[in-house]
């Protein structure tokens, strides 16, 4: 039996066992854990938002993709609050709601159909 209270809509991860280590990939936590018996744990993806500060010691995520879109999502909320932008202006830039429409439909008839014992559910007009 299927349960309701998934934290996700889809398990996207990835496991690599090899001989003297081992890669995990969970992308839909955005995550990378590496461990090796050279190296040991690590849980990397600078690419998404850098913890560790750089050679010099300082705060080095302000290039990361996890850094960017909170600075674009921040930057877009700040313009449309003094009336320089409206929301329809960040669509196809930004995920709105209107750009996340038909993944949502597909998504949500998915979970419906799996809640159904798999039945096809038709994906509802949302455009």
């Amino acid at each position: 039996m299927l349960s309701n209270e998934a934290e996700v809509h889809s398990q996207q991860r990835f496991h690599y066992m090899g001989h003297r280590g081992e890669v995990r990939v969970d992308q839909a936590h955005r995550g990378y854990e590496l461990a090796t018996d050279d190296a040991g744990y690590a849980s990397a993806n600078p690419l998404y938002m850098r913890y560790t500060p750089d050679p010099q010691g300082y705060f080095a995520a302000q290039r990361t993709y996890g850094y960017l879109s909170i600075e674009a999502f921040v930057d877009a909320c700040s313009r449309i609050n003094r009336g320089e932008a409206a929301t329809a202006d960040f669509d196809g830039v930004l995920p709105t709601l209107a750009a996340t429409l038909w993944t949502t439909a597909i998504l949500e008839a998915g979970r419906a159909s799996l809640d159904a014992g798999g039945v096809p559910v038709p994906v509802a007009d949302v455009a």
